[in-house]
């Protein structure tokens, strides 16, 4: 994400600001007290999220008005009178060490793609931990707890971290992956569209979701109904684990959120003891950071995948995958003794537009293009870019060859419609050979040969027309060849 993005999304005026973080920390302030298990006793502390994301998301500059917005929340409970008796201190500590840590993932965050990584992901951890390690120690010399007695500071530190570190764990990637998100549609940027099996069983999200349910009542009925003491929250970071190297980070947040939202349901309901905050703390932010890391390492071998199959500008299958999925099609022809095509396409016009508007607008016209195709063909055909603006297109299962002209023609009516390329309007069209299996040829090489052959011979005839292996098909609507070549 780059900086300029990330201001676009900011809150323009001092005063919208000023009301952007008050709004904030006043409901981070009272989801502390919604999850406060005892008195002055809270499960998470989401307010420590928020000031790291202040600190990450909008610099050095706004960690002032973040201080300021702590105090001014925090005394609204306060029985006295306004700016009587504010934290400062607790205020000061919590801008500095996480606003701090902000500041510390900032350049990550700026540079970071719109995915989070393995190596991101473990860094914020391990950052997360050492912050607020650093908190609950500072928290021990602030009034009132520099007057506690040296037997109840143990109890003080580890309550102090448990919040905070199951606020930060679970608080900051929520609002990382909706400003992602957000920020993704503001920009407008490019959705992926690339294809995946519809998914069923336990990999679906009603799966997940059912089994992080069951595991949930699992940990909590057995020790209610059996009076025992037995401890068995760690069983929620299994369907975690599950739905992240499934289903990737935010699937894993999504189910991590769910148990851990269970867990302090009935912590209140079953009125958790003072010492038992702590071990629910810590299920808290493990969830969280399990559903992070294993979740960014999903990302990352479905980025890795994606780079290795998928043409990263446009988003349709490449060369490698091109060829890979040819050679199944193939096979499964054989099996189902079922015709199939293939179609090559290169765009007419091309150059000049790229020459005319530039590399940028060539760029947009060529995503542009790949929609249309997309558009145009079947869910079980497969839109390829081969490189620069060759296409190719494979057309399994053809009950009727006729399919094919049906296709190529609706392509080539739809390319020669005009591109709106930011505000500009670009022409093209196009010209499409065809090979068919098995009467132009049995093995990949012959069909991509001559299928090849057969789009420069739509080329030679005037190109924006569409062209079978040895012979020549229904040429387009007159007109359609002189408005090509003017483009």
């Amino acid at each position: 994400m780059s900086q300029d993005g990330s201001h676009r999304l900011l809150p323009r005026s001092p005063l919208t600001k000023a009301a952007a973080l008050f709004l904030c920390y006043w409901l981070a302030w009272k989801a502390a007290a919604v999850f406060e298990v005892q008195p002055h006793v809270s499960a998470l502390y989401l307010s420590a999220g928020l000031s790291t994301a202040v600190g990450m998301i909008g610099g050095w500059r706004y960690l002032p008005a973040a201080f300021l917005a702590i105090c001014v929340v925090r005394q609204l409970d306060m029985p006295g009178p306004l700016l009587d008796d504010i934290d400062w201190g607790g205020a000061l500590r919590q801008v500095l060490v996480y606003g701090g840590t902000g500041l510390l993932l900032r350049r990550r965050w700026l540079a970071m793609p719109a995915r989070l990584t393995l190596a991101d992901a473990l860094h914020f951890v391990l950052l997360a931990f050492a912050a607020t390690s650093v908190s609950a120690a500072a928290t021990l010399f602030i009034p009132p707890f520099d007057r506690l007695p040296a037997s109840e500071l143990g109890a003080v530190f580890l309550s102090f971290w448990g919040g905070d570190f199951a606020g930060l764990l679970l608080g900051l990637p929520a609002i990382v992956l909706g400003w992602n998100r957000l920020h993704r549609r503001t920009a407008g940027g490019r959705r992926d569209d690339t294809p995946t099996a519809p998914l069923h069983g336990i990999r679906s999200s009603a799966g997940l979701i059912g089994l992080a349910l069951g595991v949930s009542l699992l940990s909590l009925l057995p020790p209610q109904l059996t009076q025992s003491e037995a401890k068995l929250g760690i069983l929620v970071l299994f369907p975690v684990l599950l739905a992240g190297l499934m289903r990737g980070v935010l699937m894993g947040y999504l189910v991590a959120t769910l148990v851990c939202a269970i867990q302090i349901l009935a912590g209140r309901l079953l009125g958790l003891p003072v010492d038992g905050v702590l071990d629910l703390q810590l299920v808290l932010a493990m969830s969280a950071a399990t559903a992070l890391l294993a979740g960014a390492a999903h990302d990352d071998k479905h980025f890795e995948w994606q780079h290795a199959n998928f043409d990263l500008l446009t988003g349709l299958a490449n060369r490698h995958r091109f060829q890979d999925q040819l050679e199944h099609e193939l096979q499964r022809a054989a099996r189902s003794g079922q015709p199939m095509a293939l179609m090559y396409i290169d765009l007419d016009g091309f150059k000049a537009v790229n020459d005319r508007l530039g590399h940028h607008a060539g760029d947009m016209l060529l995503q542009q293009v790949a929609g249309r195709l997309r558009a145009c063909v079947r869910e079980t055909d497969t839109v390829a870019r081969l490189g620069g603006d060759e296409f190719a297109i494979i057309l399994p299962d053809l009950k009727e060859l006729s399919i094919t002209d049906r296709i190529g023609h609706t392509l080539l009516e739809r390319l020669q419609q005009p591109f709106d390329i930011d505000g500009d309007t670009a022409h093209i069209s196009a010209s499409i050979g065809v090979a068919v299996w098995p009467r132009d040829g049995r093995t990949p090489t012959e069909l991509i040969h001559h299928a090849d052959r057969a789009m420069y011979e739509a080329k030679r005839l005037g190109r924006n027309r569409l062209a079978h292996h040895a012979r020549i098909a229904t040429p387009p609507p007159a007109g359609a060849a002189t408005q090509a070549a003017g483009a």
